[in-house]
């Protein structure tokens, strides 16, 4: 297993402190996407506390696309129901302001927003500035193949893997590239798998090595 926060490289990644990330896809991957944000979002440091809450802006013309939570799913990834606030937003703006007000609560333990519009640099500078104070991760999920500069830290691509054939079935894979990462590792592709019994990420390890790329673990 690799734990989201290290990778197998030069970089310790720990040294960084990731506040806001970024994850895009294809509407095609929307349930891709919004999985491994969720991932992402349960494997904040503040998330692993004894009662962690996160907090989910979906924007409506999102939750369309990917849909109603599902309880086991949720728990698959170590995130209880009951620690999750979920609320819809029928503008863009008004996921925005609701994402902000939630992160300037240091009694969250993460926000996610879901969109399929465009995040500013404005817009994502005031999430970022805000997480900065209350010490609340953010977890941006676009709906979108589009980028636009903005104050991510971490920038990841998704899009849904087939399942692989391993020993274990508890293993949900994502394909991701990294777009933007403090170590460097644009352009770096992998797929990771989160262990639904063990509740991480880790590298899938059940294609053959040489349809991976050599590159170590990803982590944000």
């Amino acid at each position: 297993m690799v734990p989201l926060l290290a990778m197998r490289t030069a970089c310790n990644i720990n040294a960084y402190v990731t506040l806001l990330q970024e994850v895009i896809a294809a509407p095609e991957d929307a349930g891709a996407a919004v999985g491994f944000g969720l991932a992402l979002a349960a494997e904040t440091p503040a998330a692993k506390t004894d009662a962690p809450v996160i907090l989910w802006v979906r924007e409506a013309s999102a939750a369309a696309r990917t849909g109603s939570a599902y309880g086991p799913g949720l728990m698959s990834l170590g995130i209880n129901p009951d620690g999750l606030i979920v609320v819809t937003a029928h503008t863009h703006i008004a996921a925005l302001r609701a994402a902000l007000e939630g992160v300037r609560c240091a009694a969250l333990s993460a926000v996610m927003l879901e969109t399929c519009n465009a995040v500013d640099l404005t817009a994502s500078r005031r999430l970022k500035l805000a997480a900065e104070k209350s010490g609340v991760s953010v977890v941006l999920i676009r709906l979108t193949s589009r980028m636009i500069p903005n104050a991510a830290q971490v920038r990841w691509r998704v899009e849904a893997s087939q399942k692989v054939d391993c020993a274990s079935t508890s293993l949900t894979p994502f394909k991701v590239e990294v777009l933007k990462h403090p170590a460097g590792l644009i352009g770096k592709t992998c797929i990771m798998e989160w262990d639904h019994e063990r509740r991480g990420f880790a590298e899938a390890v059940c294609l053959p090595l040489a349809s991976l790329p050599d590159i170590g673990s990803l982590a944000a």
